[in-house]
């Protein structure tokens, strides 16, 4: 197997990329929902945030490097009714939309509300805009109440896409991705 994908495989690039970012966002959700448990202030729940938005941006920039090298890397044929090719090509977009304008509006919440982002505590994105606590509040909002259960759904049709492929359609659109 080689890094490109072919009309029948993903190529090994391909596949890295959206292993890591599957990751990176599971690592995103599991990092808010535990910080969750803990009382604001709380030093674990700081800790926790900031491996929040530390995995967020590296599934943003994952999806950044993913979105350069696509035009390289290619596809495989897709398989299935046009249905299907349609509802896929949204999902996927979406996905992609999310998974880059999340953290964009993660680090535009902390910039407004006047917080540093630590990166995997190795170094700090600085405070460079004013401070509006309201303006952080309404992206907080869209950020939570909008865009992560979104994210979620997507996630939700993305996987029960591969699963229909496999169960109903009996094709190598799941195998594919993980042979």
């Amino acid at each position: 197997m080689g890094l490109r994908s072919t009309d029948t495989q993903w190529g090994s690039l391909n596949k890295l990329l959206h292993w890591s970012l599957f990751l990176a966002v599971l690592m995103t959700f599991i990092a808010v929902n535990v910080a969750g448990t803990y009382e604001r202030g709380a030093d674990e729940r700081t800790w926790w945030m900031m491996l929040h938005r530390s995995f967020g941006l590296t599934a943003m920039l994952l999806m950044a490097v993913w979105l350069v090298l696509r035009p390289w890397t290619g596809r495989p044929l897709q398989y299935g009714a046009l249905w299907q090719a349609q509802l896929s090509r949204i999902v996927h977009w979406g996905l992609v939309l999310l998974v880059i304008g999340m953290p964009i509006a993660g680090l535009l919440m902390s910039q407004f509300g006047q917080r540093e982002v630590s990166v995997f505590g190795l170094f700090a994105i600085p405070v460079v805009l004013g401070e509006n606590k309201d303006l952080s509040g309404m992206i907080y909002n869209a950020h939570t109440n909008i865009a992560a259960p979104l994210i979620f759904v997507l996630i939700l049709v993305h996987i029960g896409g591969s699963l229909w492929h496999h169960i109903f359609d009996k094709d190598e659109t799941l195998k594919r991705m993980i042979k």
